[in-house]
């Protein structure tokens, strides 16, 4: 018998406890389609997990064989030796990962780990699933046709189906307040009154979620530069950068200006931040941003930034140019754009805007490389490039500024309701 067999009706039941207990029943000898329905008389599940149930535990006696080579190549000992239980577990498990790409990796893996039976057990379920998750074969087994949804599931193989899965949901607006012109209170007391419910955001006392944007493109709140619209995530950029009042500043590629119109606001307007862009279109958006909030610390430079040369700043952004695959959600023409040749081409540009923006600092300074984009080979590969080429700059770890953050600030989208994002500062040391 399964797990959780019963003689009497079972309210607790799930579709996967369901057919691990059928798929058990058919190790002993009954038919499958006769183990579930008993199952289904003796256990009052619903419609959905009766379907579901059905589904995984045909389809996994239908590819066992398949299925049970993949688990042998990451399973610590002799598979074959395993009892009925551990091994239908996994085999669950696996076919779900491999054909049911509508279920994420990580409810897959969870799913598996709480039938365990024991600590022992269930850390071995997660050793052996992570590993067949890893296992480049078994990626190209399930990967989807789009090339940049595929360097994501490869750079990311438990948190990839997450993520691609908050690509198809509504993105979360944001405001951020300019604490130059308002108070929060009297923005959250207009909020209000607009019927607009709101909540703090997940680490920026200066933003909020809001659940309608379309009502404030109009607004007097926006026109006359109380609130702006930005992720929270683009936020945290900032965050890193740590601007103080009274300092020199280069934001480069610095279009539309949600960053370099924050930078201000932190500096209290009071310093100097040089804005660069190389199209006098893009150039005129951060104009009129920093005019509509009242900014006036901003310079202007209408240039290429890898190739003018400024020096001896304190501090400089380069929020580079990318794949946008950290906001495929706000973005989903992405997914057609992105493709081998293109990521080839954007990380040599950034890494040519990085470097020339390195020279504009003075020995002390630090500058921050931002992308939305979360794919390794714009951001950590890019960074460590040029810290071997370049030995008088030196990594700050981020958690220095944000304690949440690790050597790198990584948000990746799907976790937080914001766009994906990292950054990476570094210090010019000599």
């Amino acid at each position: 018998m399964g797990i959780g067999s019963k003689t009497e009706k079972n309210f607790n039941m799930n579709a996967r406890e369901a057919a691990l207990n059928a798929l058990c029943e058919v190790d002993q000898g009954t038919n499958l389609k006769v183990a579930l329905g008993l199952i289904f008389e003796r256990d009052e599940l619903s419609d959905d997990d009766r379907a579901l149930a059905n589904e995984i535990a045909f389809g996994t006696l239908r590819h066992r064989e398949e299925i049970d080579q993949i688990i042998k190549e990451t399973f610590i000992g002799d598979f074959n030796a395993a009892d009925s239980i551990l091994k239908n577990i996994l085999r669950l498990a696996v076919y779900q990962y491999l054909f049911l790409d509508r279920i994420p990796v990580y409810a897959v893996v969870n799913e598996a780990v709480n039938l365990g039976r024991s600590v022992k057990e269930k850390s071995l379920i997660n050793a052996v699933l992570r590993g067949v998750i890893r296992n480049k074969k078994v990626q190209s087994m399930r990967e989807p046709q789009v090339w940049v949804l595929r360097k994501i599931l490869e750079a990311y193989p438990v948190e990839g189906e997450k993520i691609i899965e908050s690509f198809k949901n509504r993105p979360t607006p944001y405001i951020r307040i300019n604490r130059l012109k308002a108070k929060p209170e009297m923005i959250e007391e207009k909020l209000k009154e607009m019927g607009i419910e709101y909540r703090p955001a997940n680490w920026l006392e200066d933003f909020r979620k809001i659940n309608r944007l379309g009502v404030l493109i109009n607004n007097s709140l926006l026109k006359q530069g109380f609130i702006s619209i930005h992720d929270e995530a683009q936020g945290m950029i900032c965050k890193l950068l740590d601007p103080k009042p009274g300092e020199r500043i280069v934001d480069v590629c610095s279009a539309p200006g949600s960053k370099t119109t924050y930078i201000a606001e932190l500096m209290n307007n009071q310093g100097i931040i040089i804005a660069s862009e190389v199209s006098s279109a893009r150039l005129q958006l951060v104009v009129e941003n920093a005019e509509r909030l009242g900014l006036s610390i901003i310079q202007y430079i209408l240039a290429d930034g890898r190739r003018y040369h400024i020096k001896d700043f304190d501090k400089v952004l380069v929020d580079a140019p990318c794949t946008n695959s950290g906001v495929i959600a706000k973005r989903p023409e992405v997914k057609e754009r992105v493709n081998k040749k293109v990521l080839a081409r954007l990380s040599n540009l950034q890494f040519n805007l990085l470097s020339n923006a390195a020279s504009f600092l003075r020995v002390g300074g630090s500058i921050v490389y931002s992308t939305c984009s979360i794919l390794p080979r714009e951001n950590e590969e890019l960074i460590e490039k040029f810290l071997n080429e370049n030995k008088n700059f030196e990594l700050e770890p981020a958690k220095e500024f944000i304690p949440s953050a690790d050597s790198y600030l990584k948000i990746l989208p799907g976790f937080y309701n914001t766009d994906g994002v990292f950054a990476a500062r570094l210090k010019r040391i000599k």
